[in-house]
């Protein structure tokens, strides 16, 4: 059982959910999550992921 909960435990941890709570956010366009910002084309529509909702946005500008 002591095995079962700490498993659970890590899990938890490593939860994209758990991984938005610490105040990062999922960038993703139509061909999936964005890795880097070369990823993003001008005008594009990215939809960000927050813990709690997302966000609907276009491009505007792209710095490496």
């Amino acid at each position: 059982r002591a095995t079962l909960v700490a498993s659970g435990g890590r899990l938890r941890v490593l939860s994209p959910q758990a991984t938005l709570e610490r105040g990062y956010a999922i960038a993703r366009s139509g061909a999936g999550v964005l890795r880097a910002a070369s990823d993003a084309e001008i005008g594009a529509r990215v939809d960000i992921q927050l813990a709690a909702g997302s966000i609907g946005t276009r491009v505007e500008e792209v710095t490496q």
